[in-house]
């Protein structure tokens, strides 16, 4: 068994682009995911998490969230795990992963964090971004790895660093999906024509890649699916838990909690994150609905 022989536990947006790529390039996966179709596209695809893990020096998770990745290693056996490098590709509580780092290490297991940035286009053509974390020696063997489906990989140091980095880069783009998604409803409703506003808004001062991004289909209602609203709120209740762990308040962060949980109760959970806006149209009697816009 070599490191070119691996197995991907997940195969959502990223896990499954991330098993394309390095399938493409010539390493052995085994791959498993509890929905048999996204398996079954692969040369490898397993049963269960346990026939992955066995057959993979190297196992890589990209999973929901934290409760999942924890409970996706304690089912696994000893043999599945020993003297192996787990790389969490997932957005995973950091206080978690500390948790779990230490309790691996009695199998002789590195766990690794490893978050993803960038998107599903990006995790197929290998040219994702990735912080790491966790015992340097295994950082350095997965290295060649790493090049081959990303093109910028940093070692962070110690375990739960590169999970915590991954919620606070998450925490400051989403909020500012989240006002983006206050302000363009309100500013129409106000009078103001949302694409003259974009544009002008559109510069050095105020545009980033996630006003690029998501603002268009805010203001066009497309709503396009690409990164789950849920997956957001999660993220930041990781950041609301961070707050509560240090005890300190999370002032803004409340509100953009309040107006996701609305959302999901609602019924947007599954949609496109930009659906926050739509919240904010409803609220604001305005069309939320493309065809309904026109």
């Amino acid at each position: 068994m070599t490191q070119k022989t691996l197995a991907v536990i997940g195969l959502g947006n990223m896990g499954g682009g991330v098993a394309t790529c390095l399938e493409s390039k010539g390493y052995t996966v085994y791959v498993f995911d509890i929905d048999e179709a996204k398996r079954s596209t692969f040369k490898n695809p397993c049963q269960t998490a346990e026939e992955a893990a066995k057959n993979a020096q190297i196992i890589m998770l990209s999973l929901p969230n934290s409760v999942v990745v924890e409970t996706t290693l304690h089912g696994l056996s000893e043999e599945a795990l020993k003297d192996k490098i787990v790389l969490d590709l997932s957005t995973s509580f950091p206080l978690s992963t500390k948790s779990l780092c230490e309790e691996l290490k009695k199998y002789g297991t590195a766990l690794l964090d490893a978050p993803l940035l960038a998107g599903p286009d990006e995790a197929k053509a290998g040219t994702l971004t990735t912080m790491v974390a966790g015992d340097k020696a295994a950082y350095d063997a997965v290295t060649p790895l790493l090049s081959d489906y990303c093109t910028e990989y940093n070692y962070v140091g110690d375990s739960g660093n590169a999970h915590t980095m991954k919620i606070m880069m998450n925490f400051t783009g989403l909020m500012y999906t989240v006002l983006l998604g206050q302000m363009f409803p309100i500013a129409e409703k106000s009078g103001l024509d949302p694409e003259n506003l974009f544009n002008l808004m559109n510069n050095d001062v105020f545009s980033t890649w996630m006003y690029r991004f998501y603002v268009p289909k805010m203001i066009d209602r497309s709503f396009t699916e690409a990164f789950s609203l849920k997956l957001g709120l999660k993220d930041l209740k990781y950041m609301k838990d961070l707050c509560t762990a240090y005890d300190i308040p999370a002032f803004t962060l409340d509100g953009a909690i309040d107006l996701l949980e609305r959302c999901v109760k609602n019924g947007r959970g599954d949609r496109d994150f930009s659906e926050c806006a739509a919240e904010m149209y409803d609220l604001l009697g305005l069309p939320s609905k493309p065809e309904i816009k026109e």
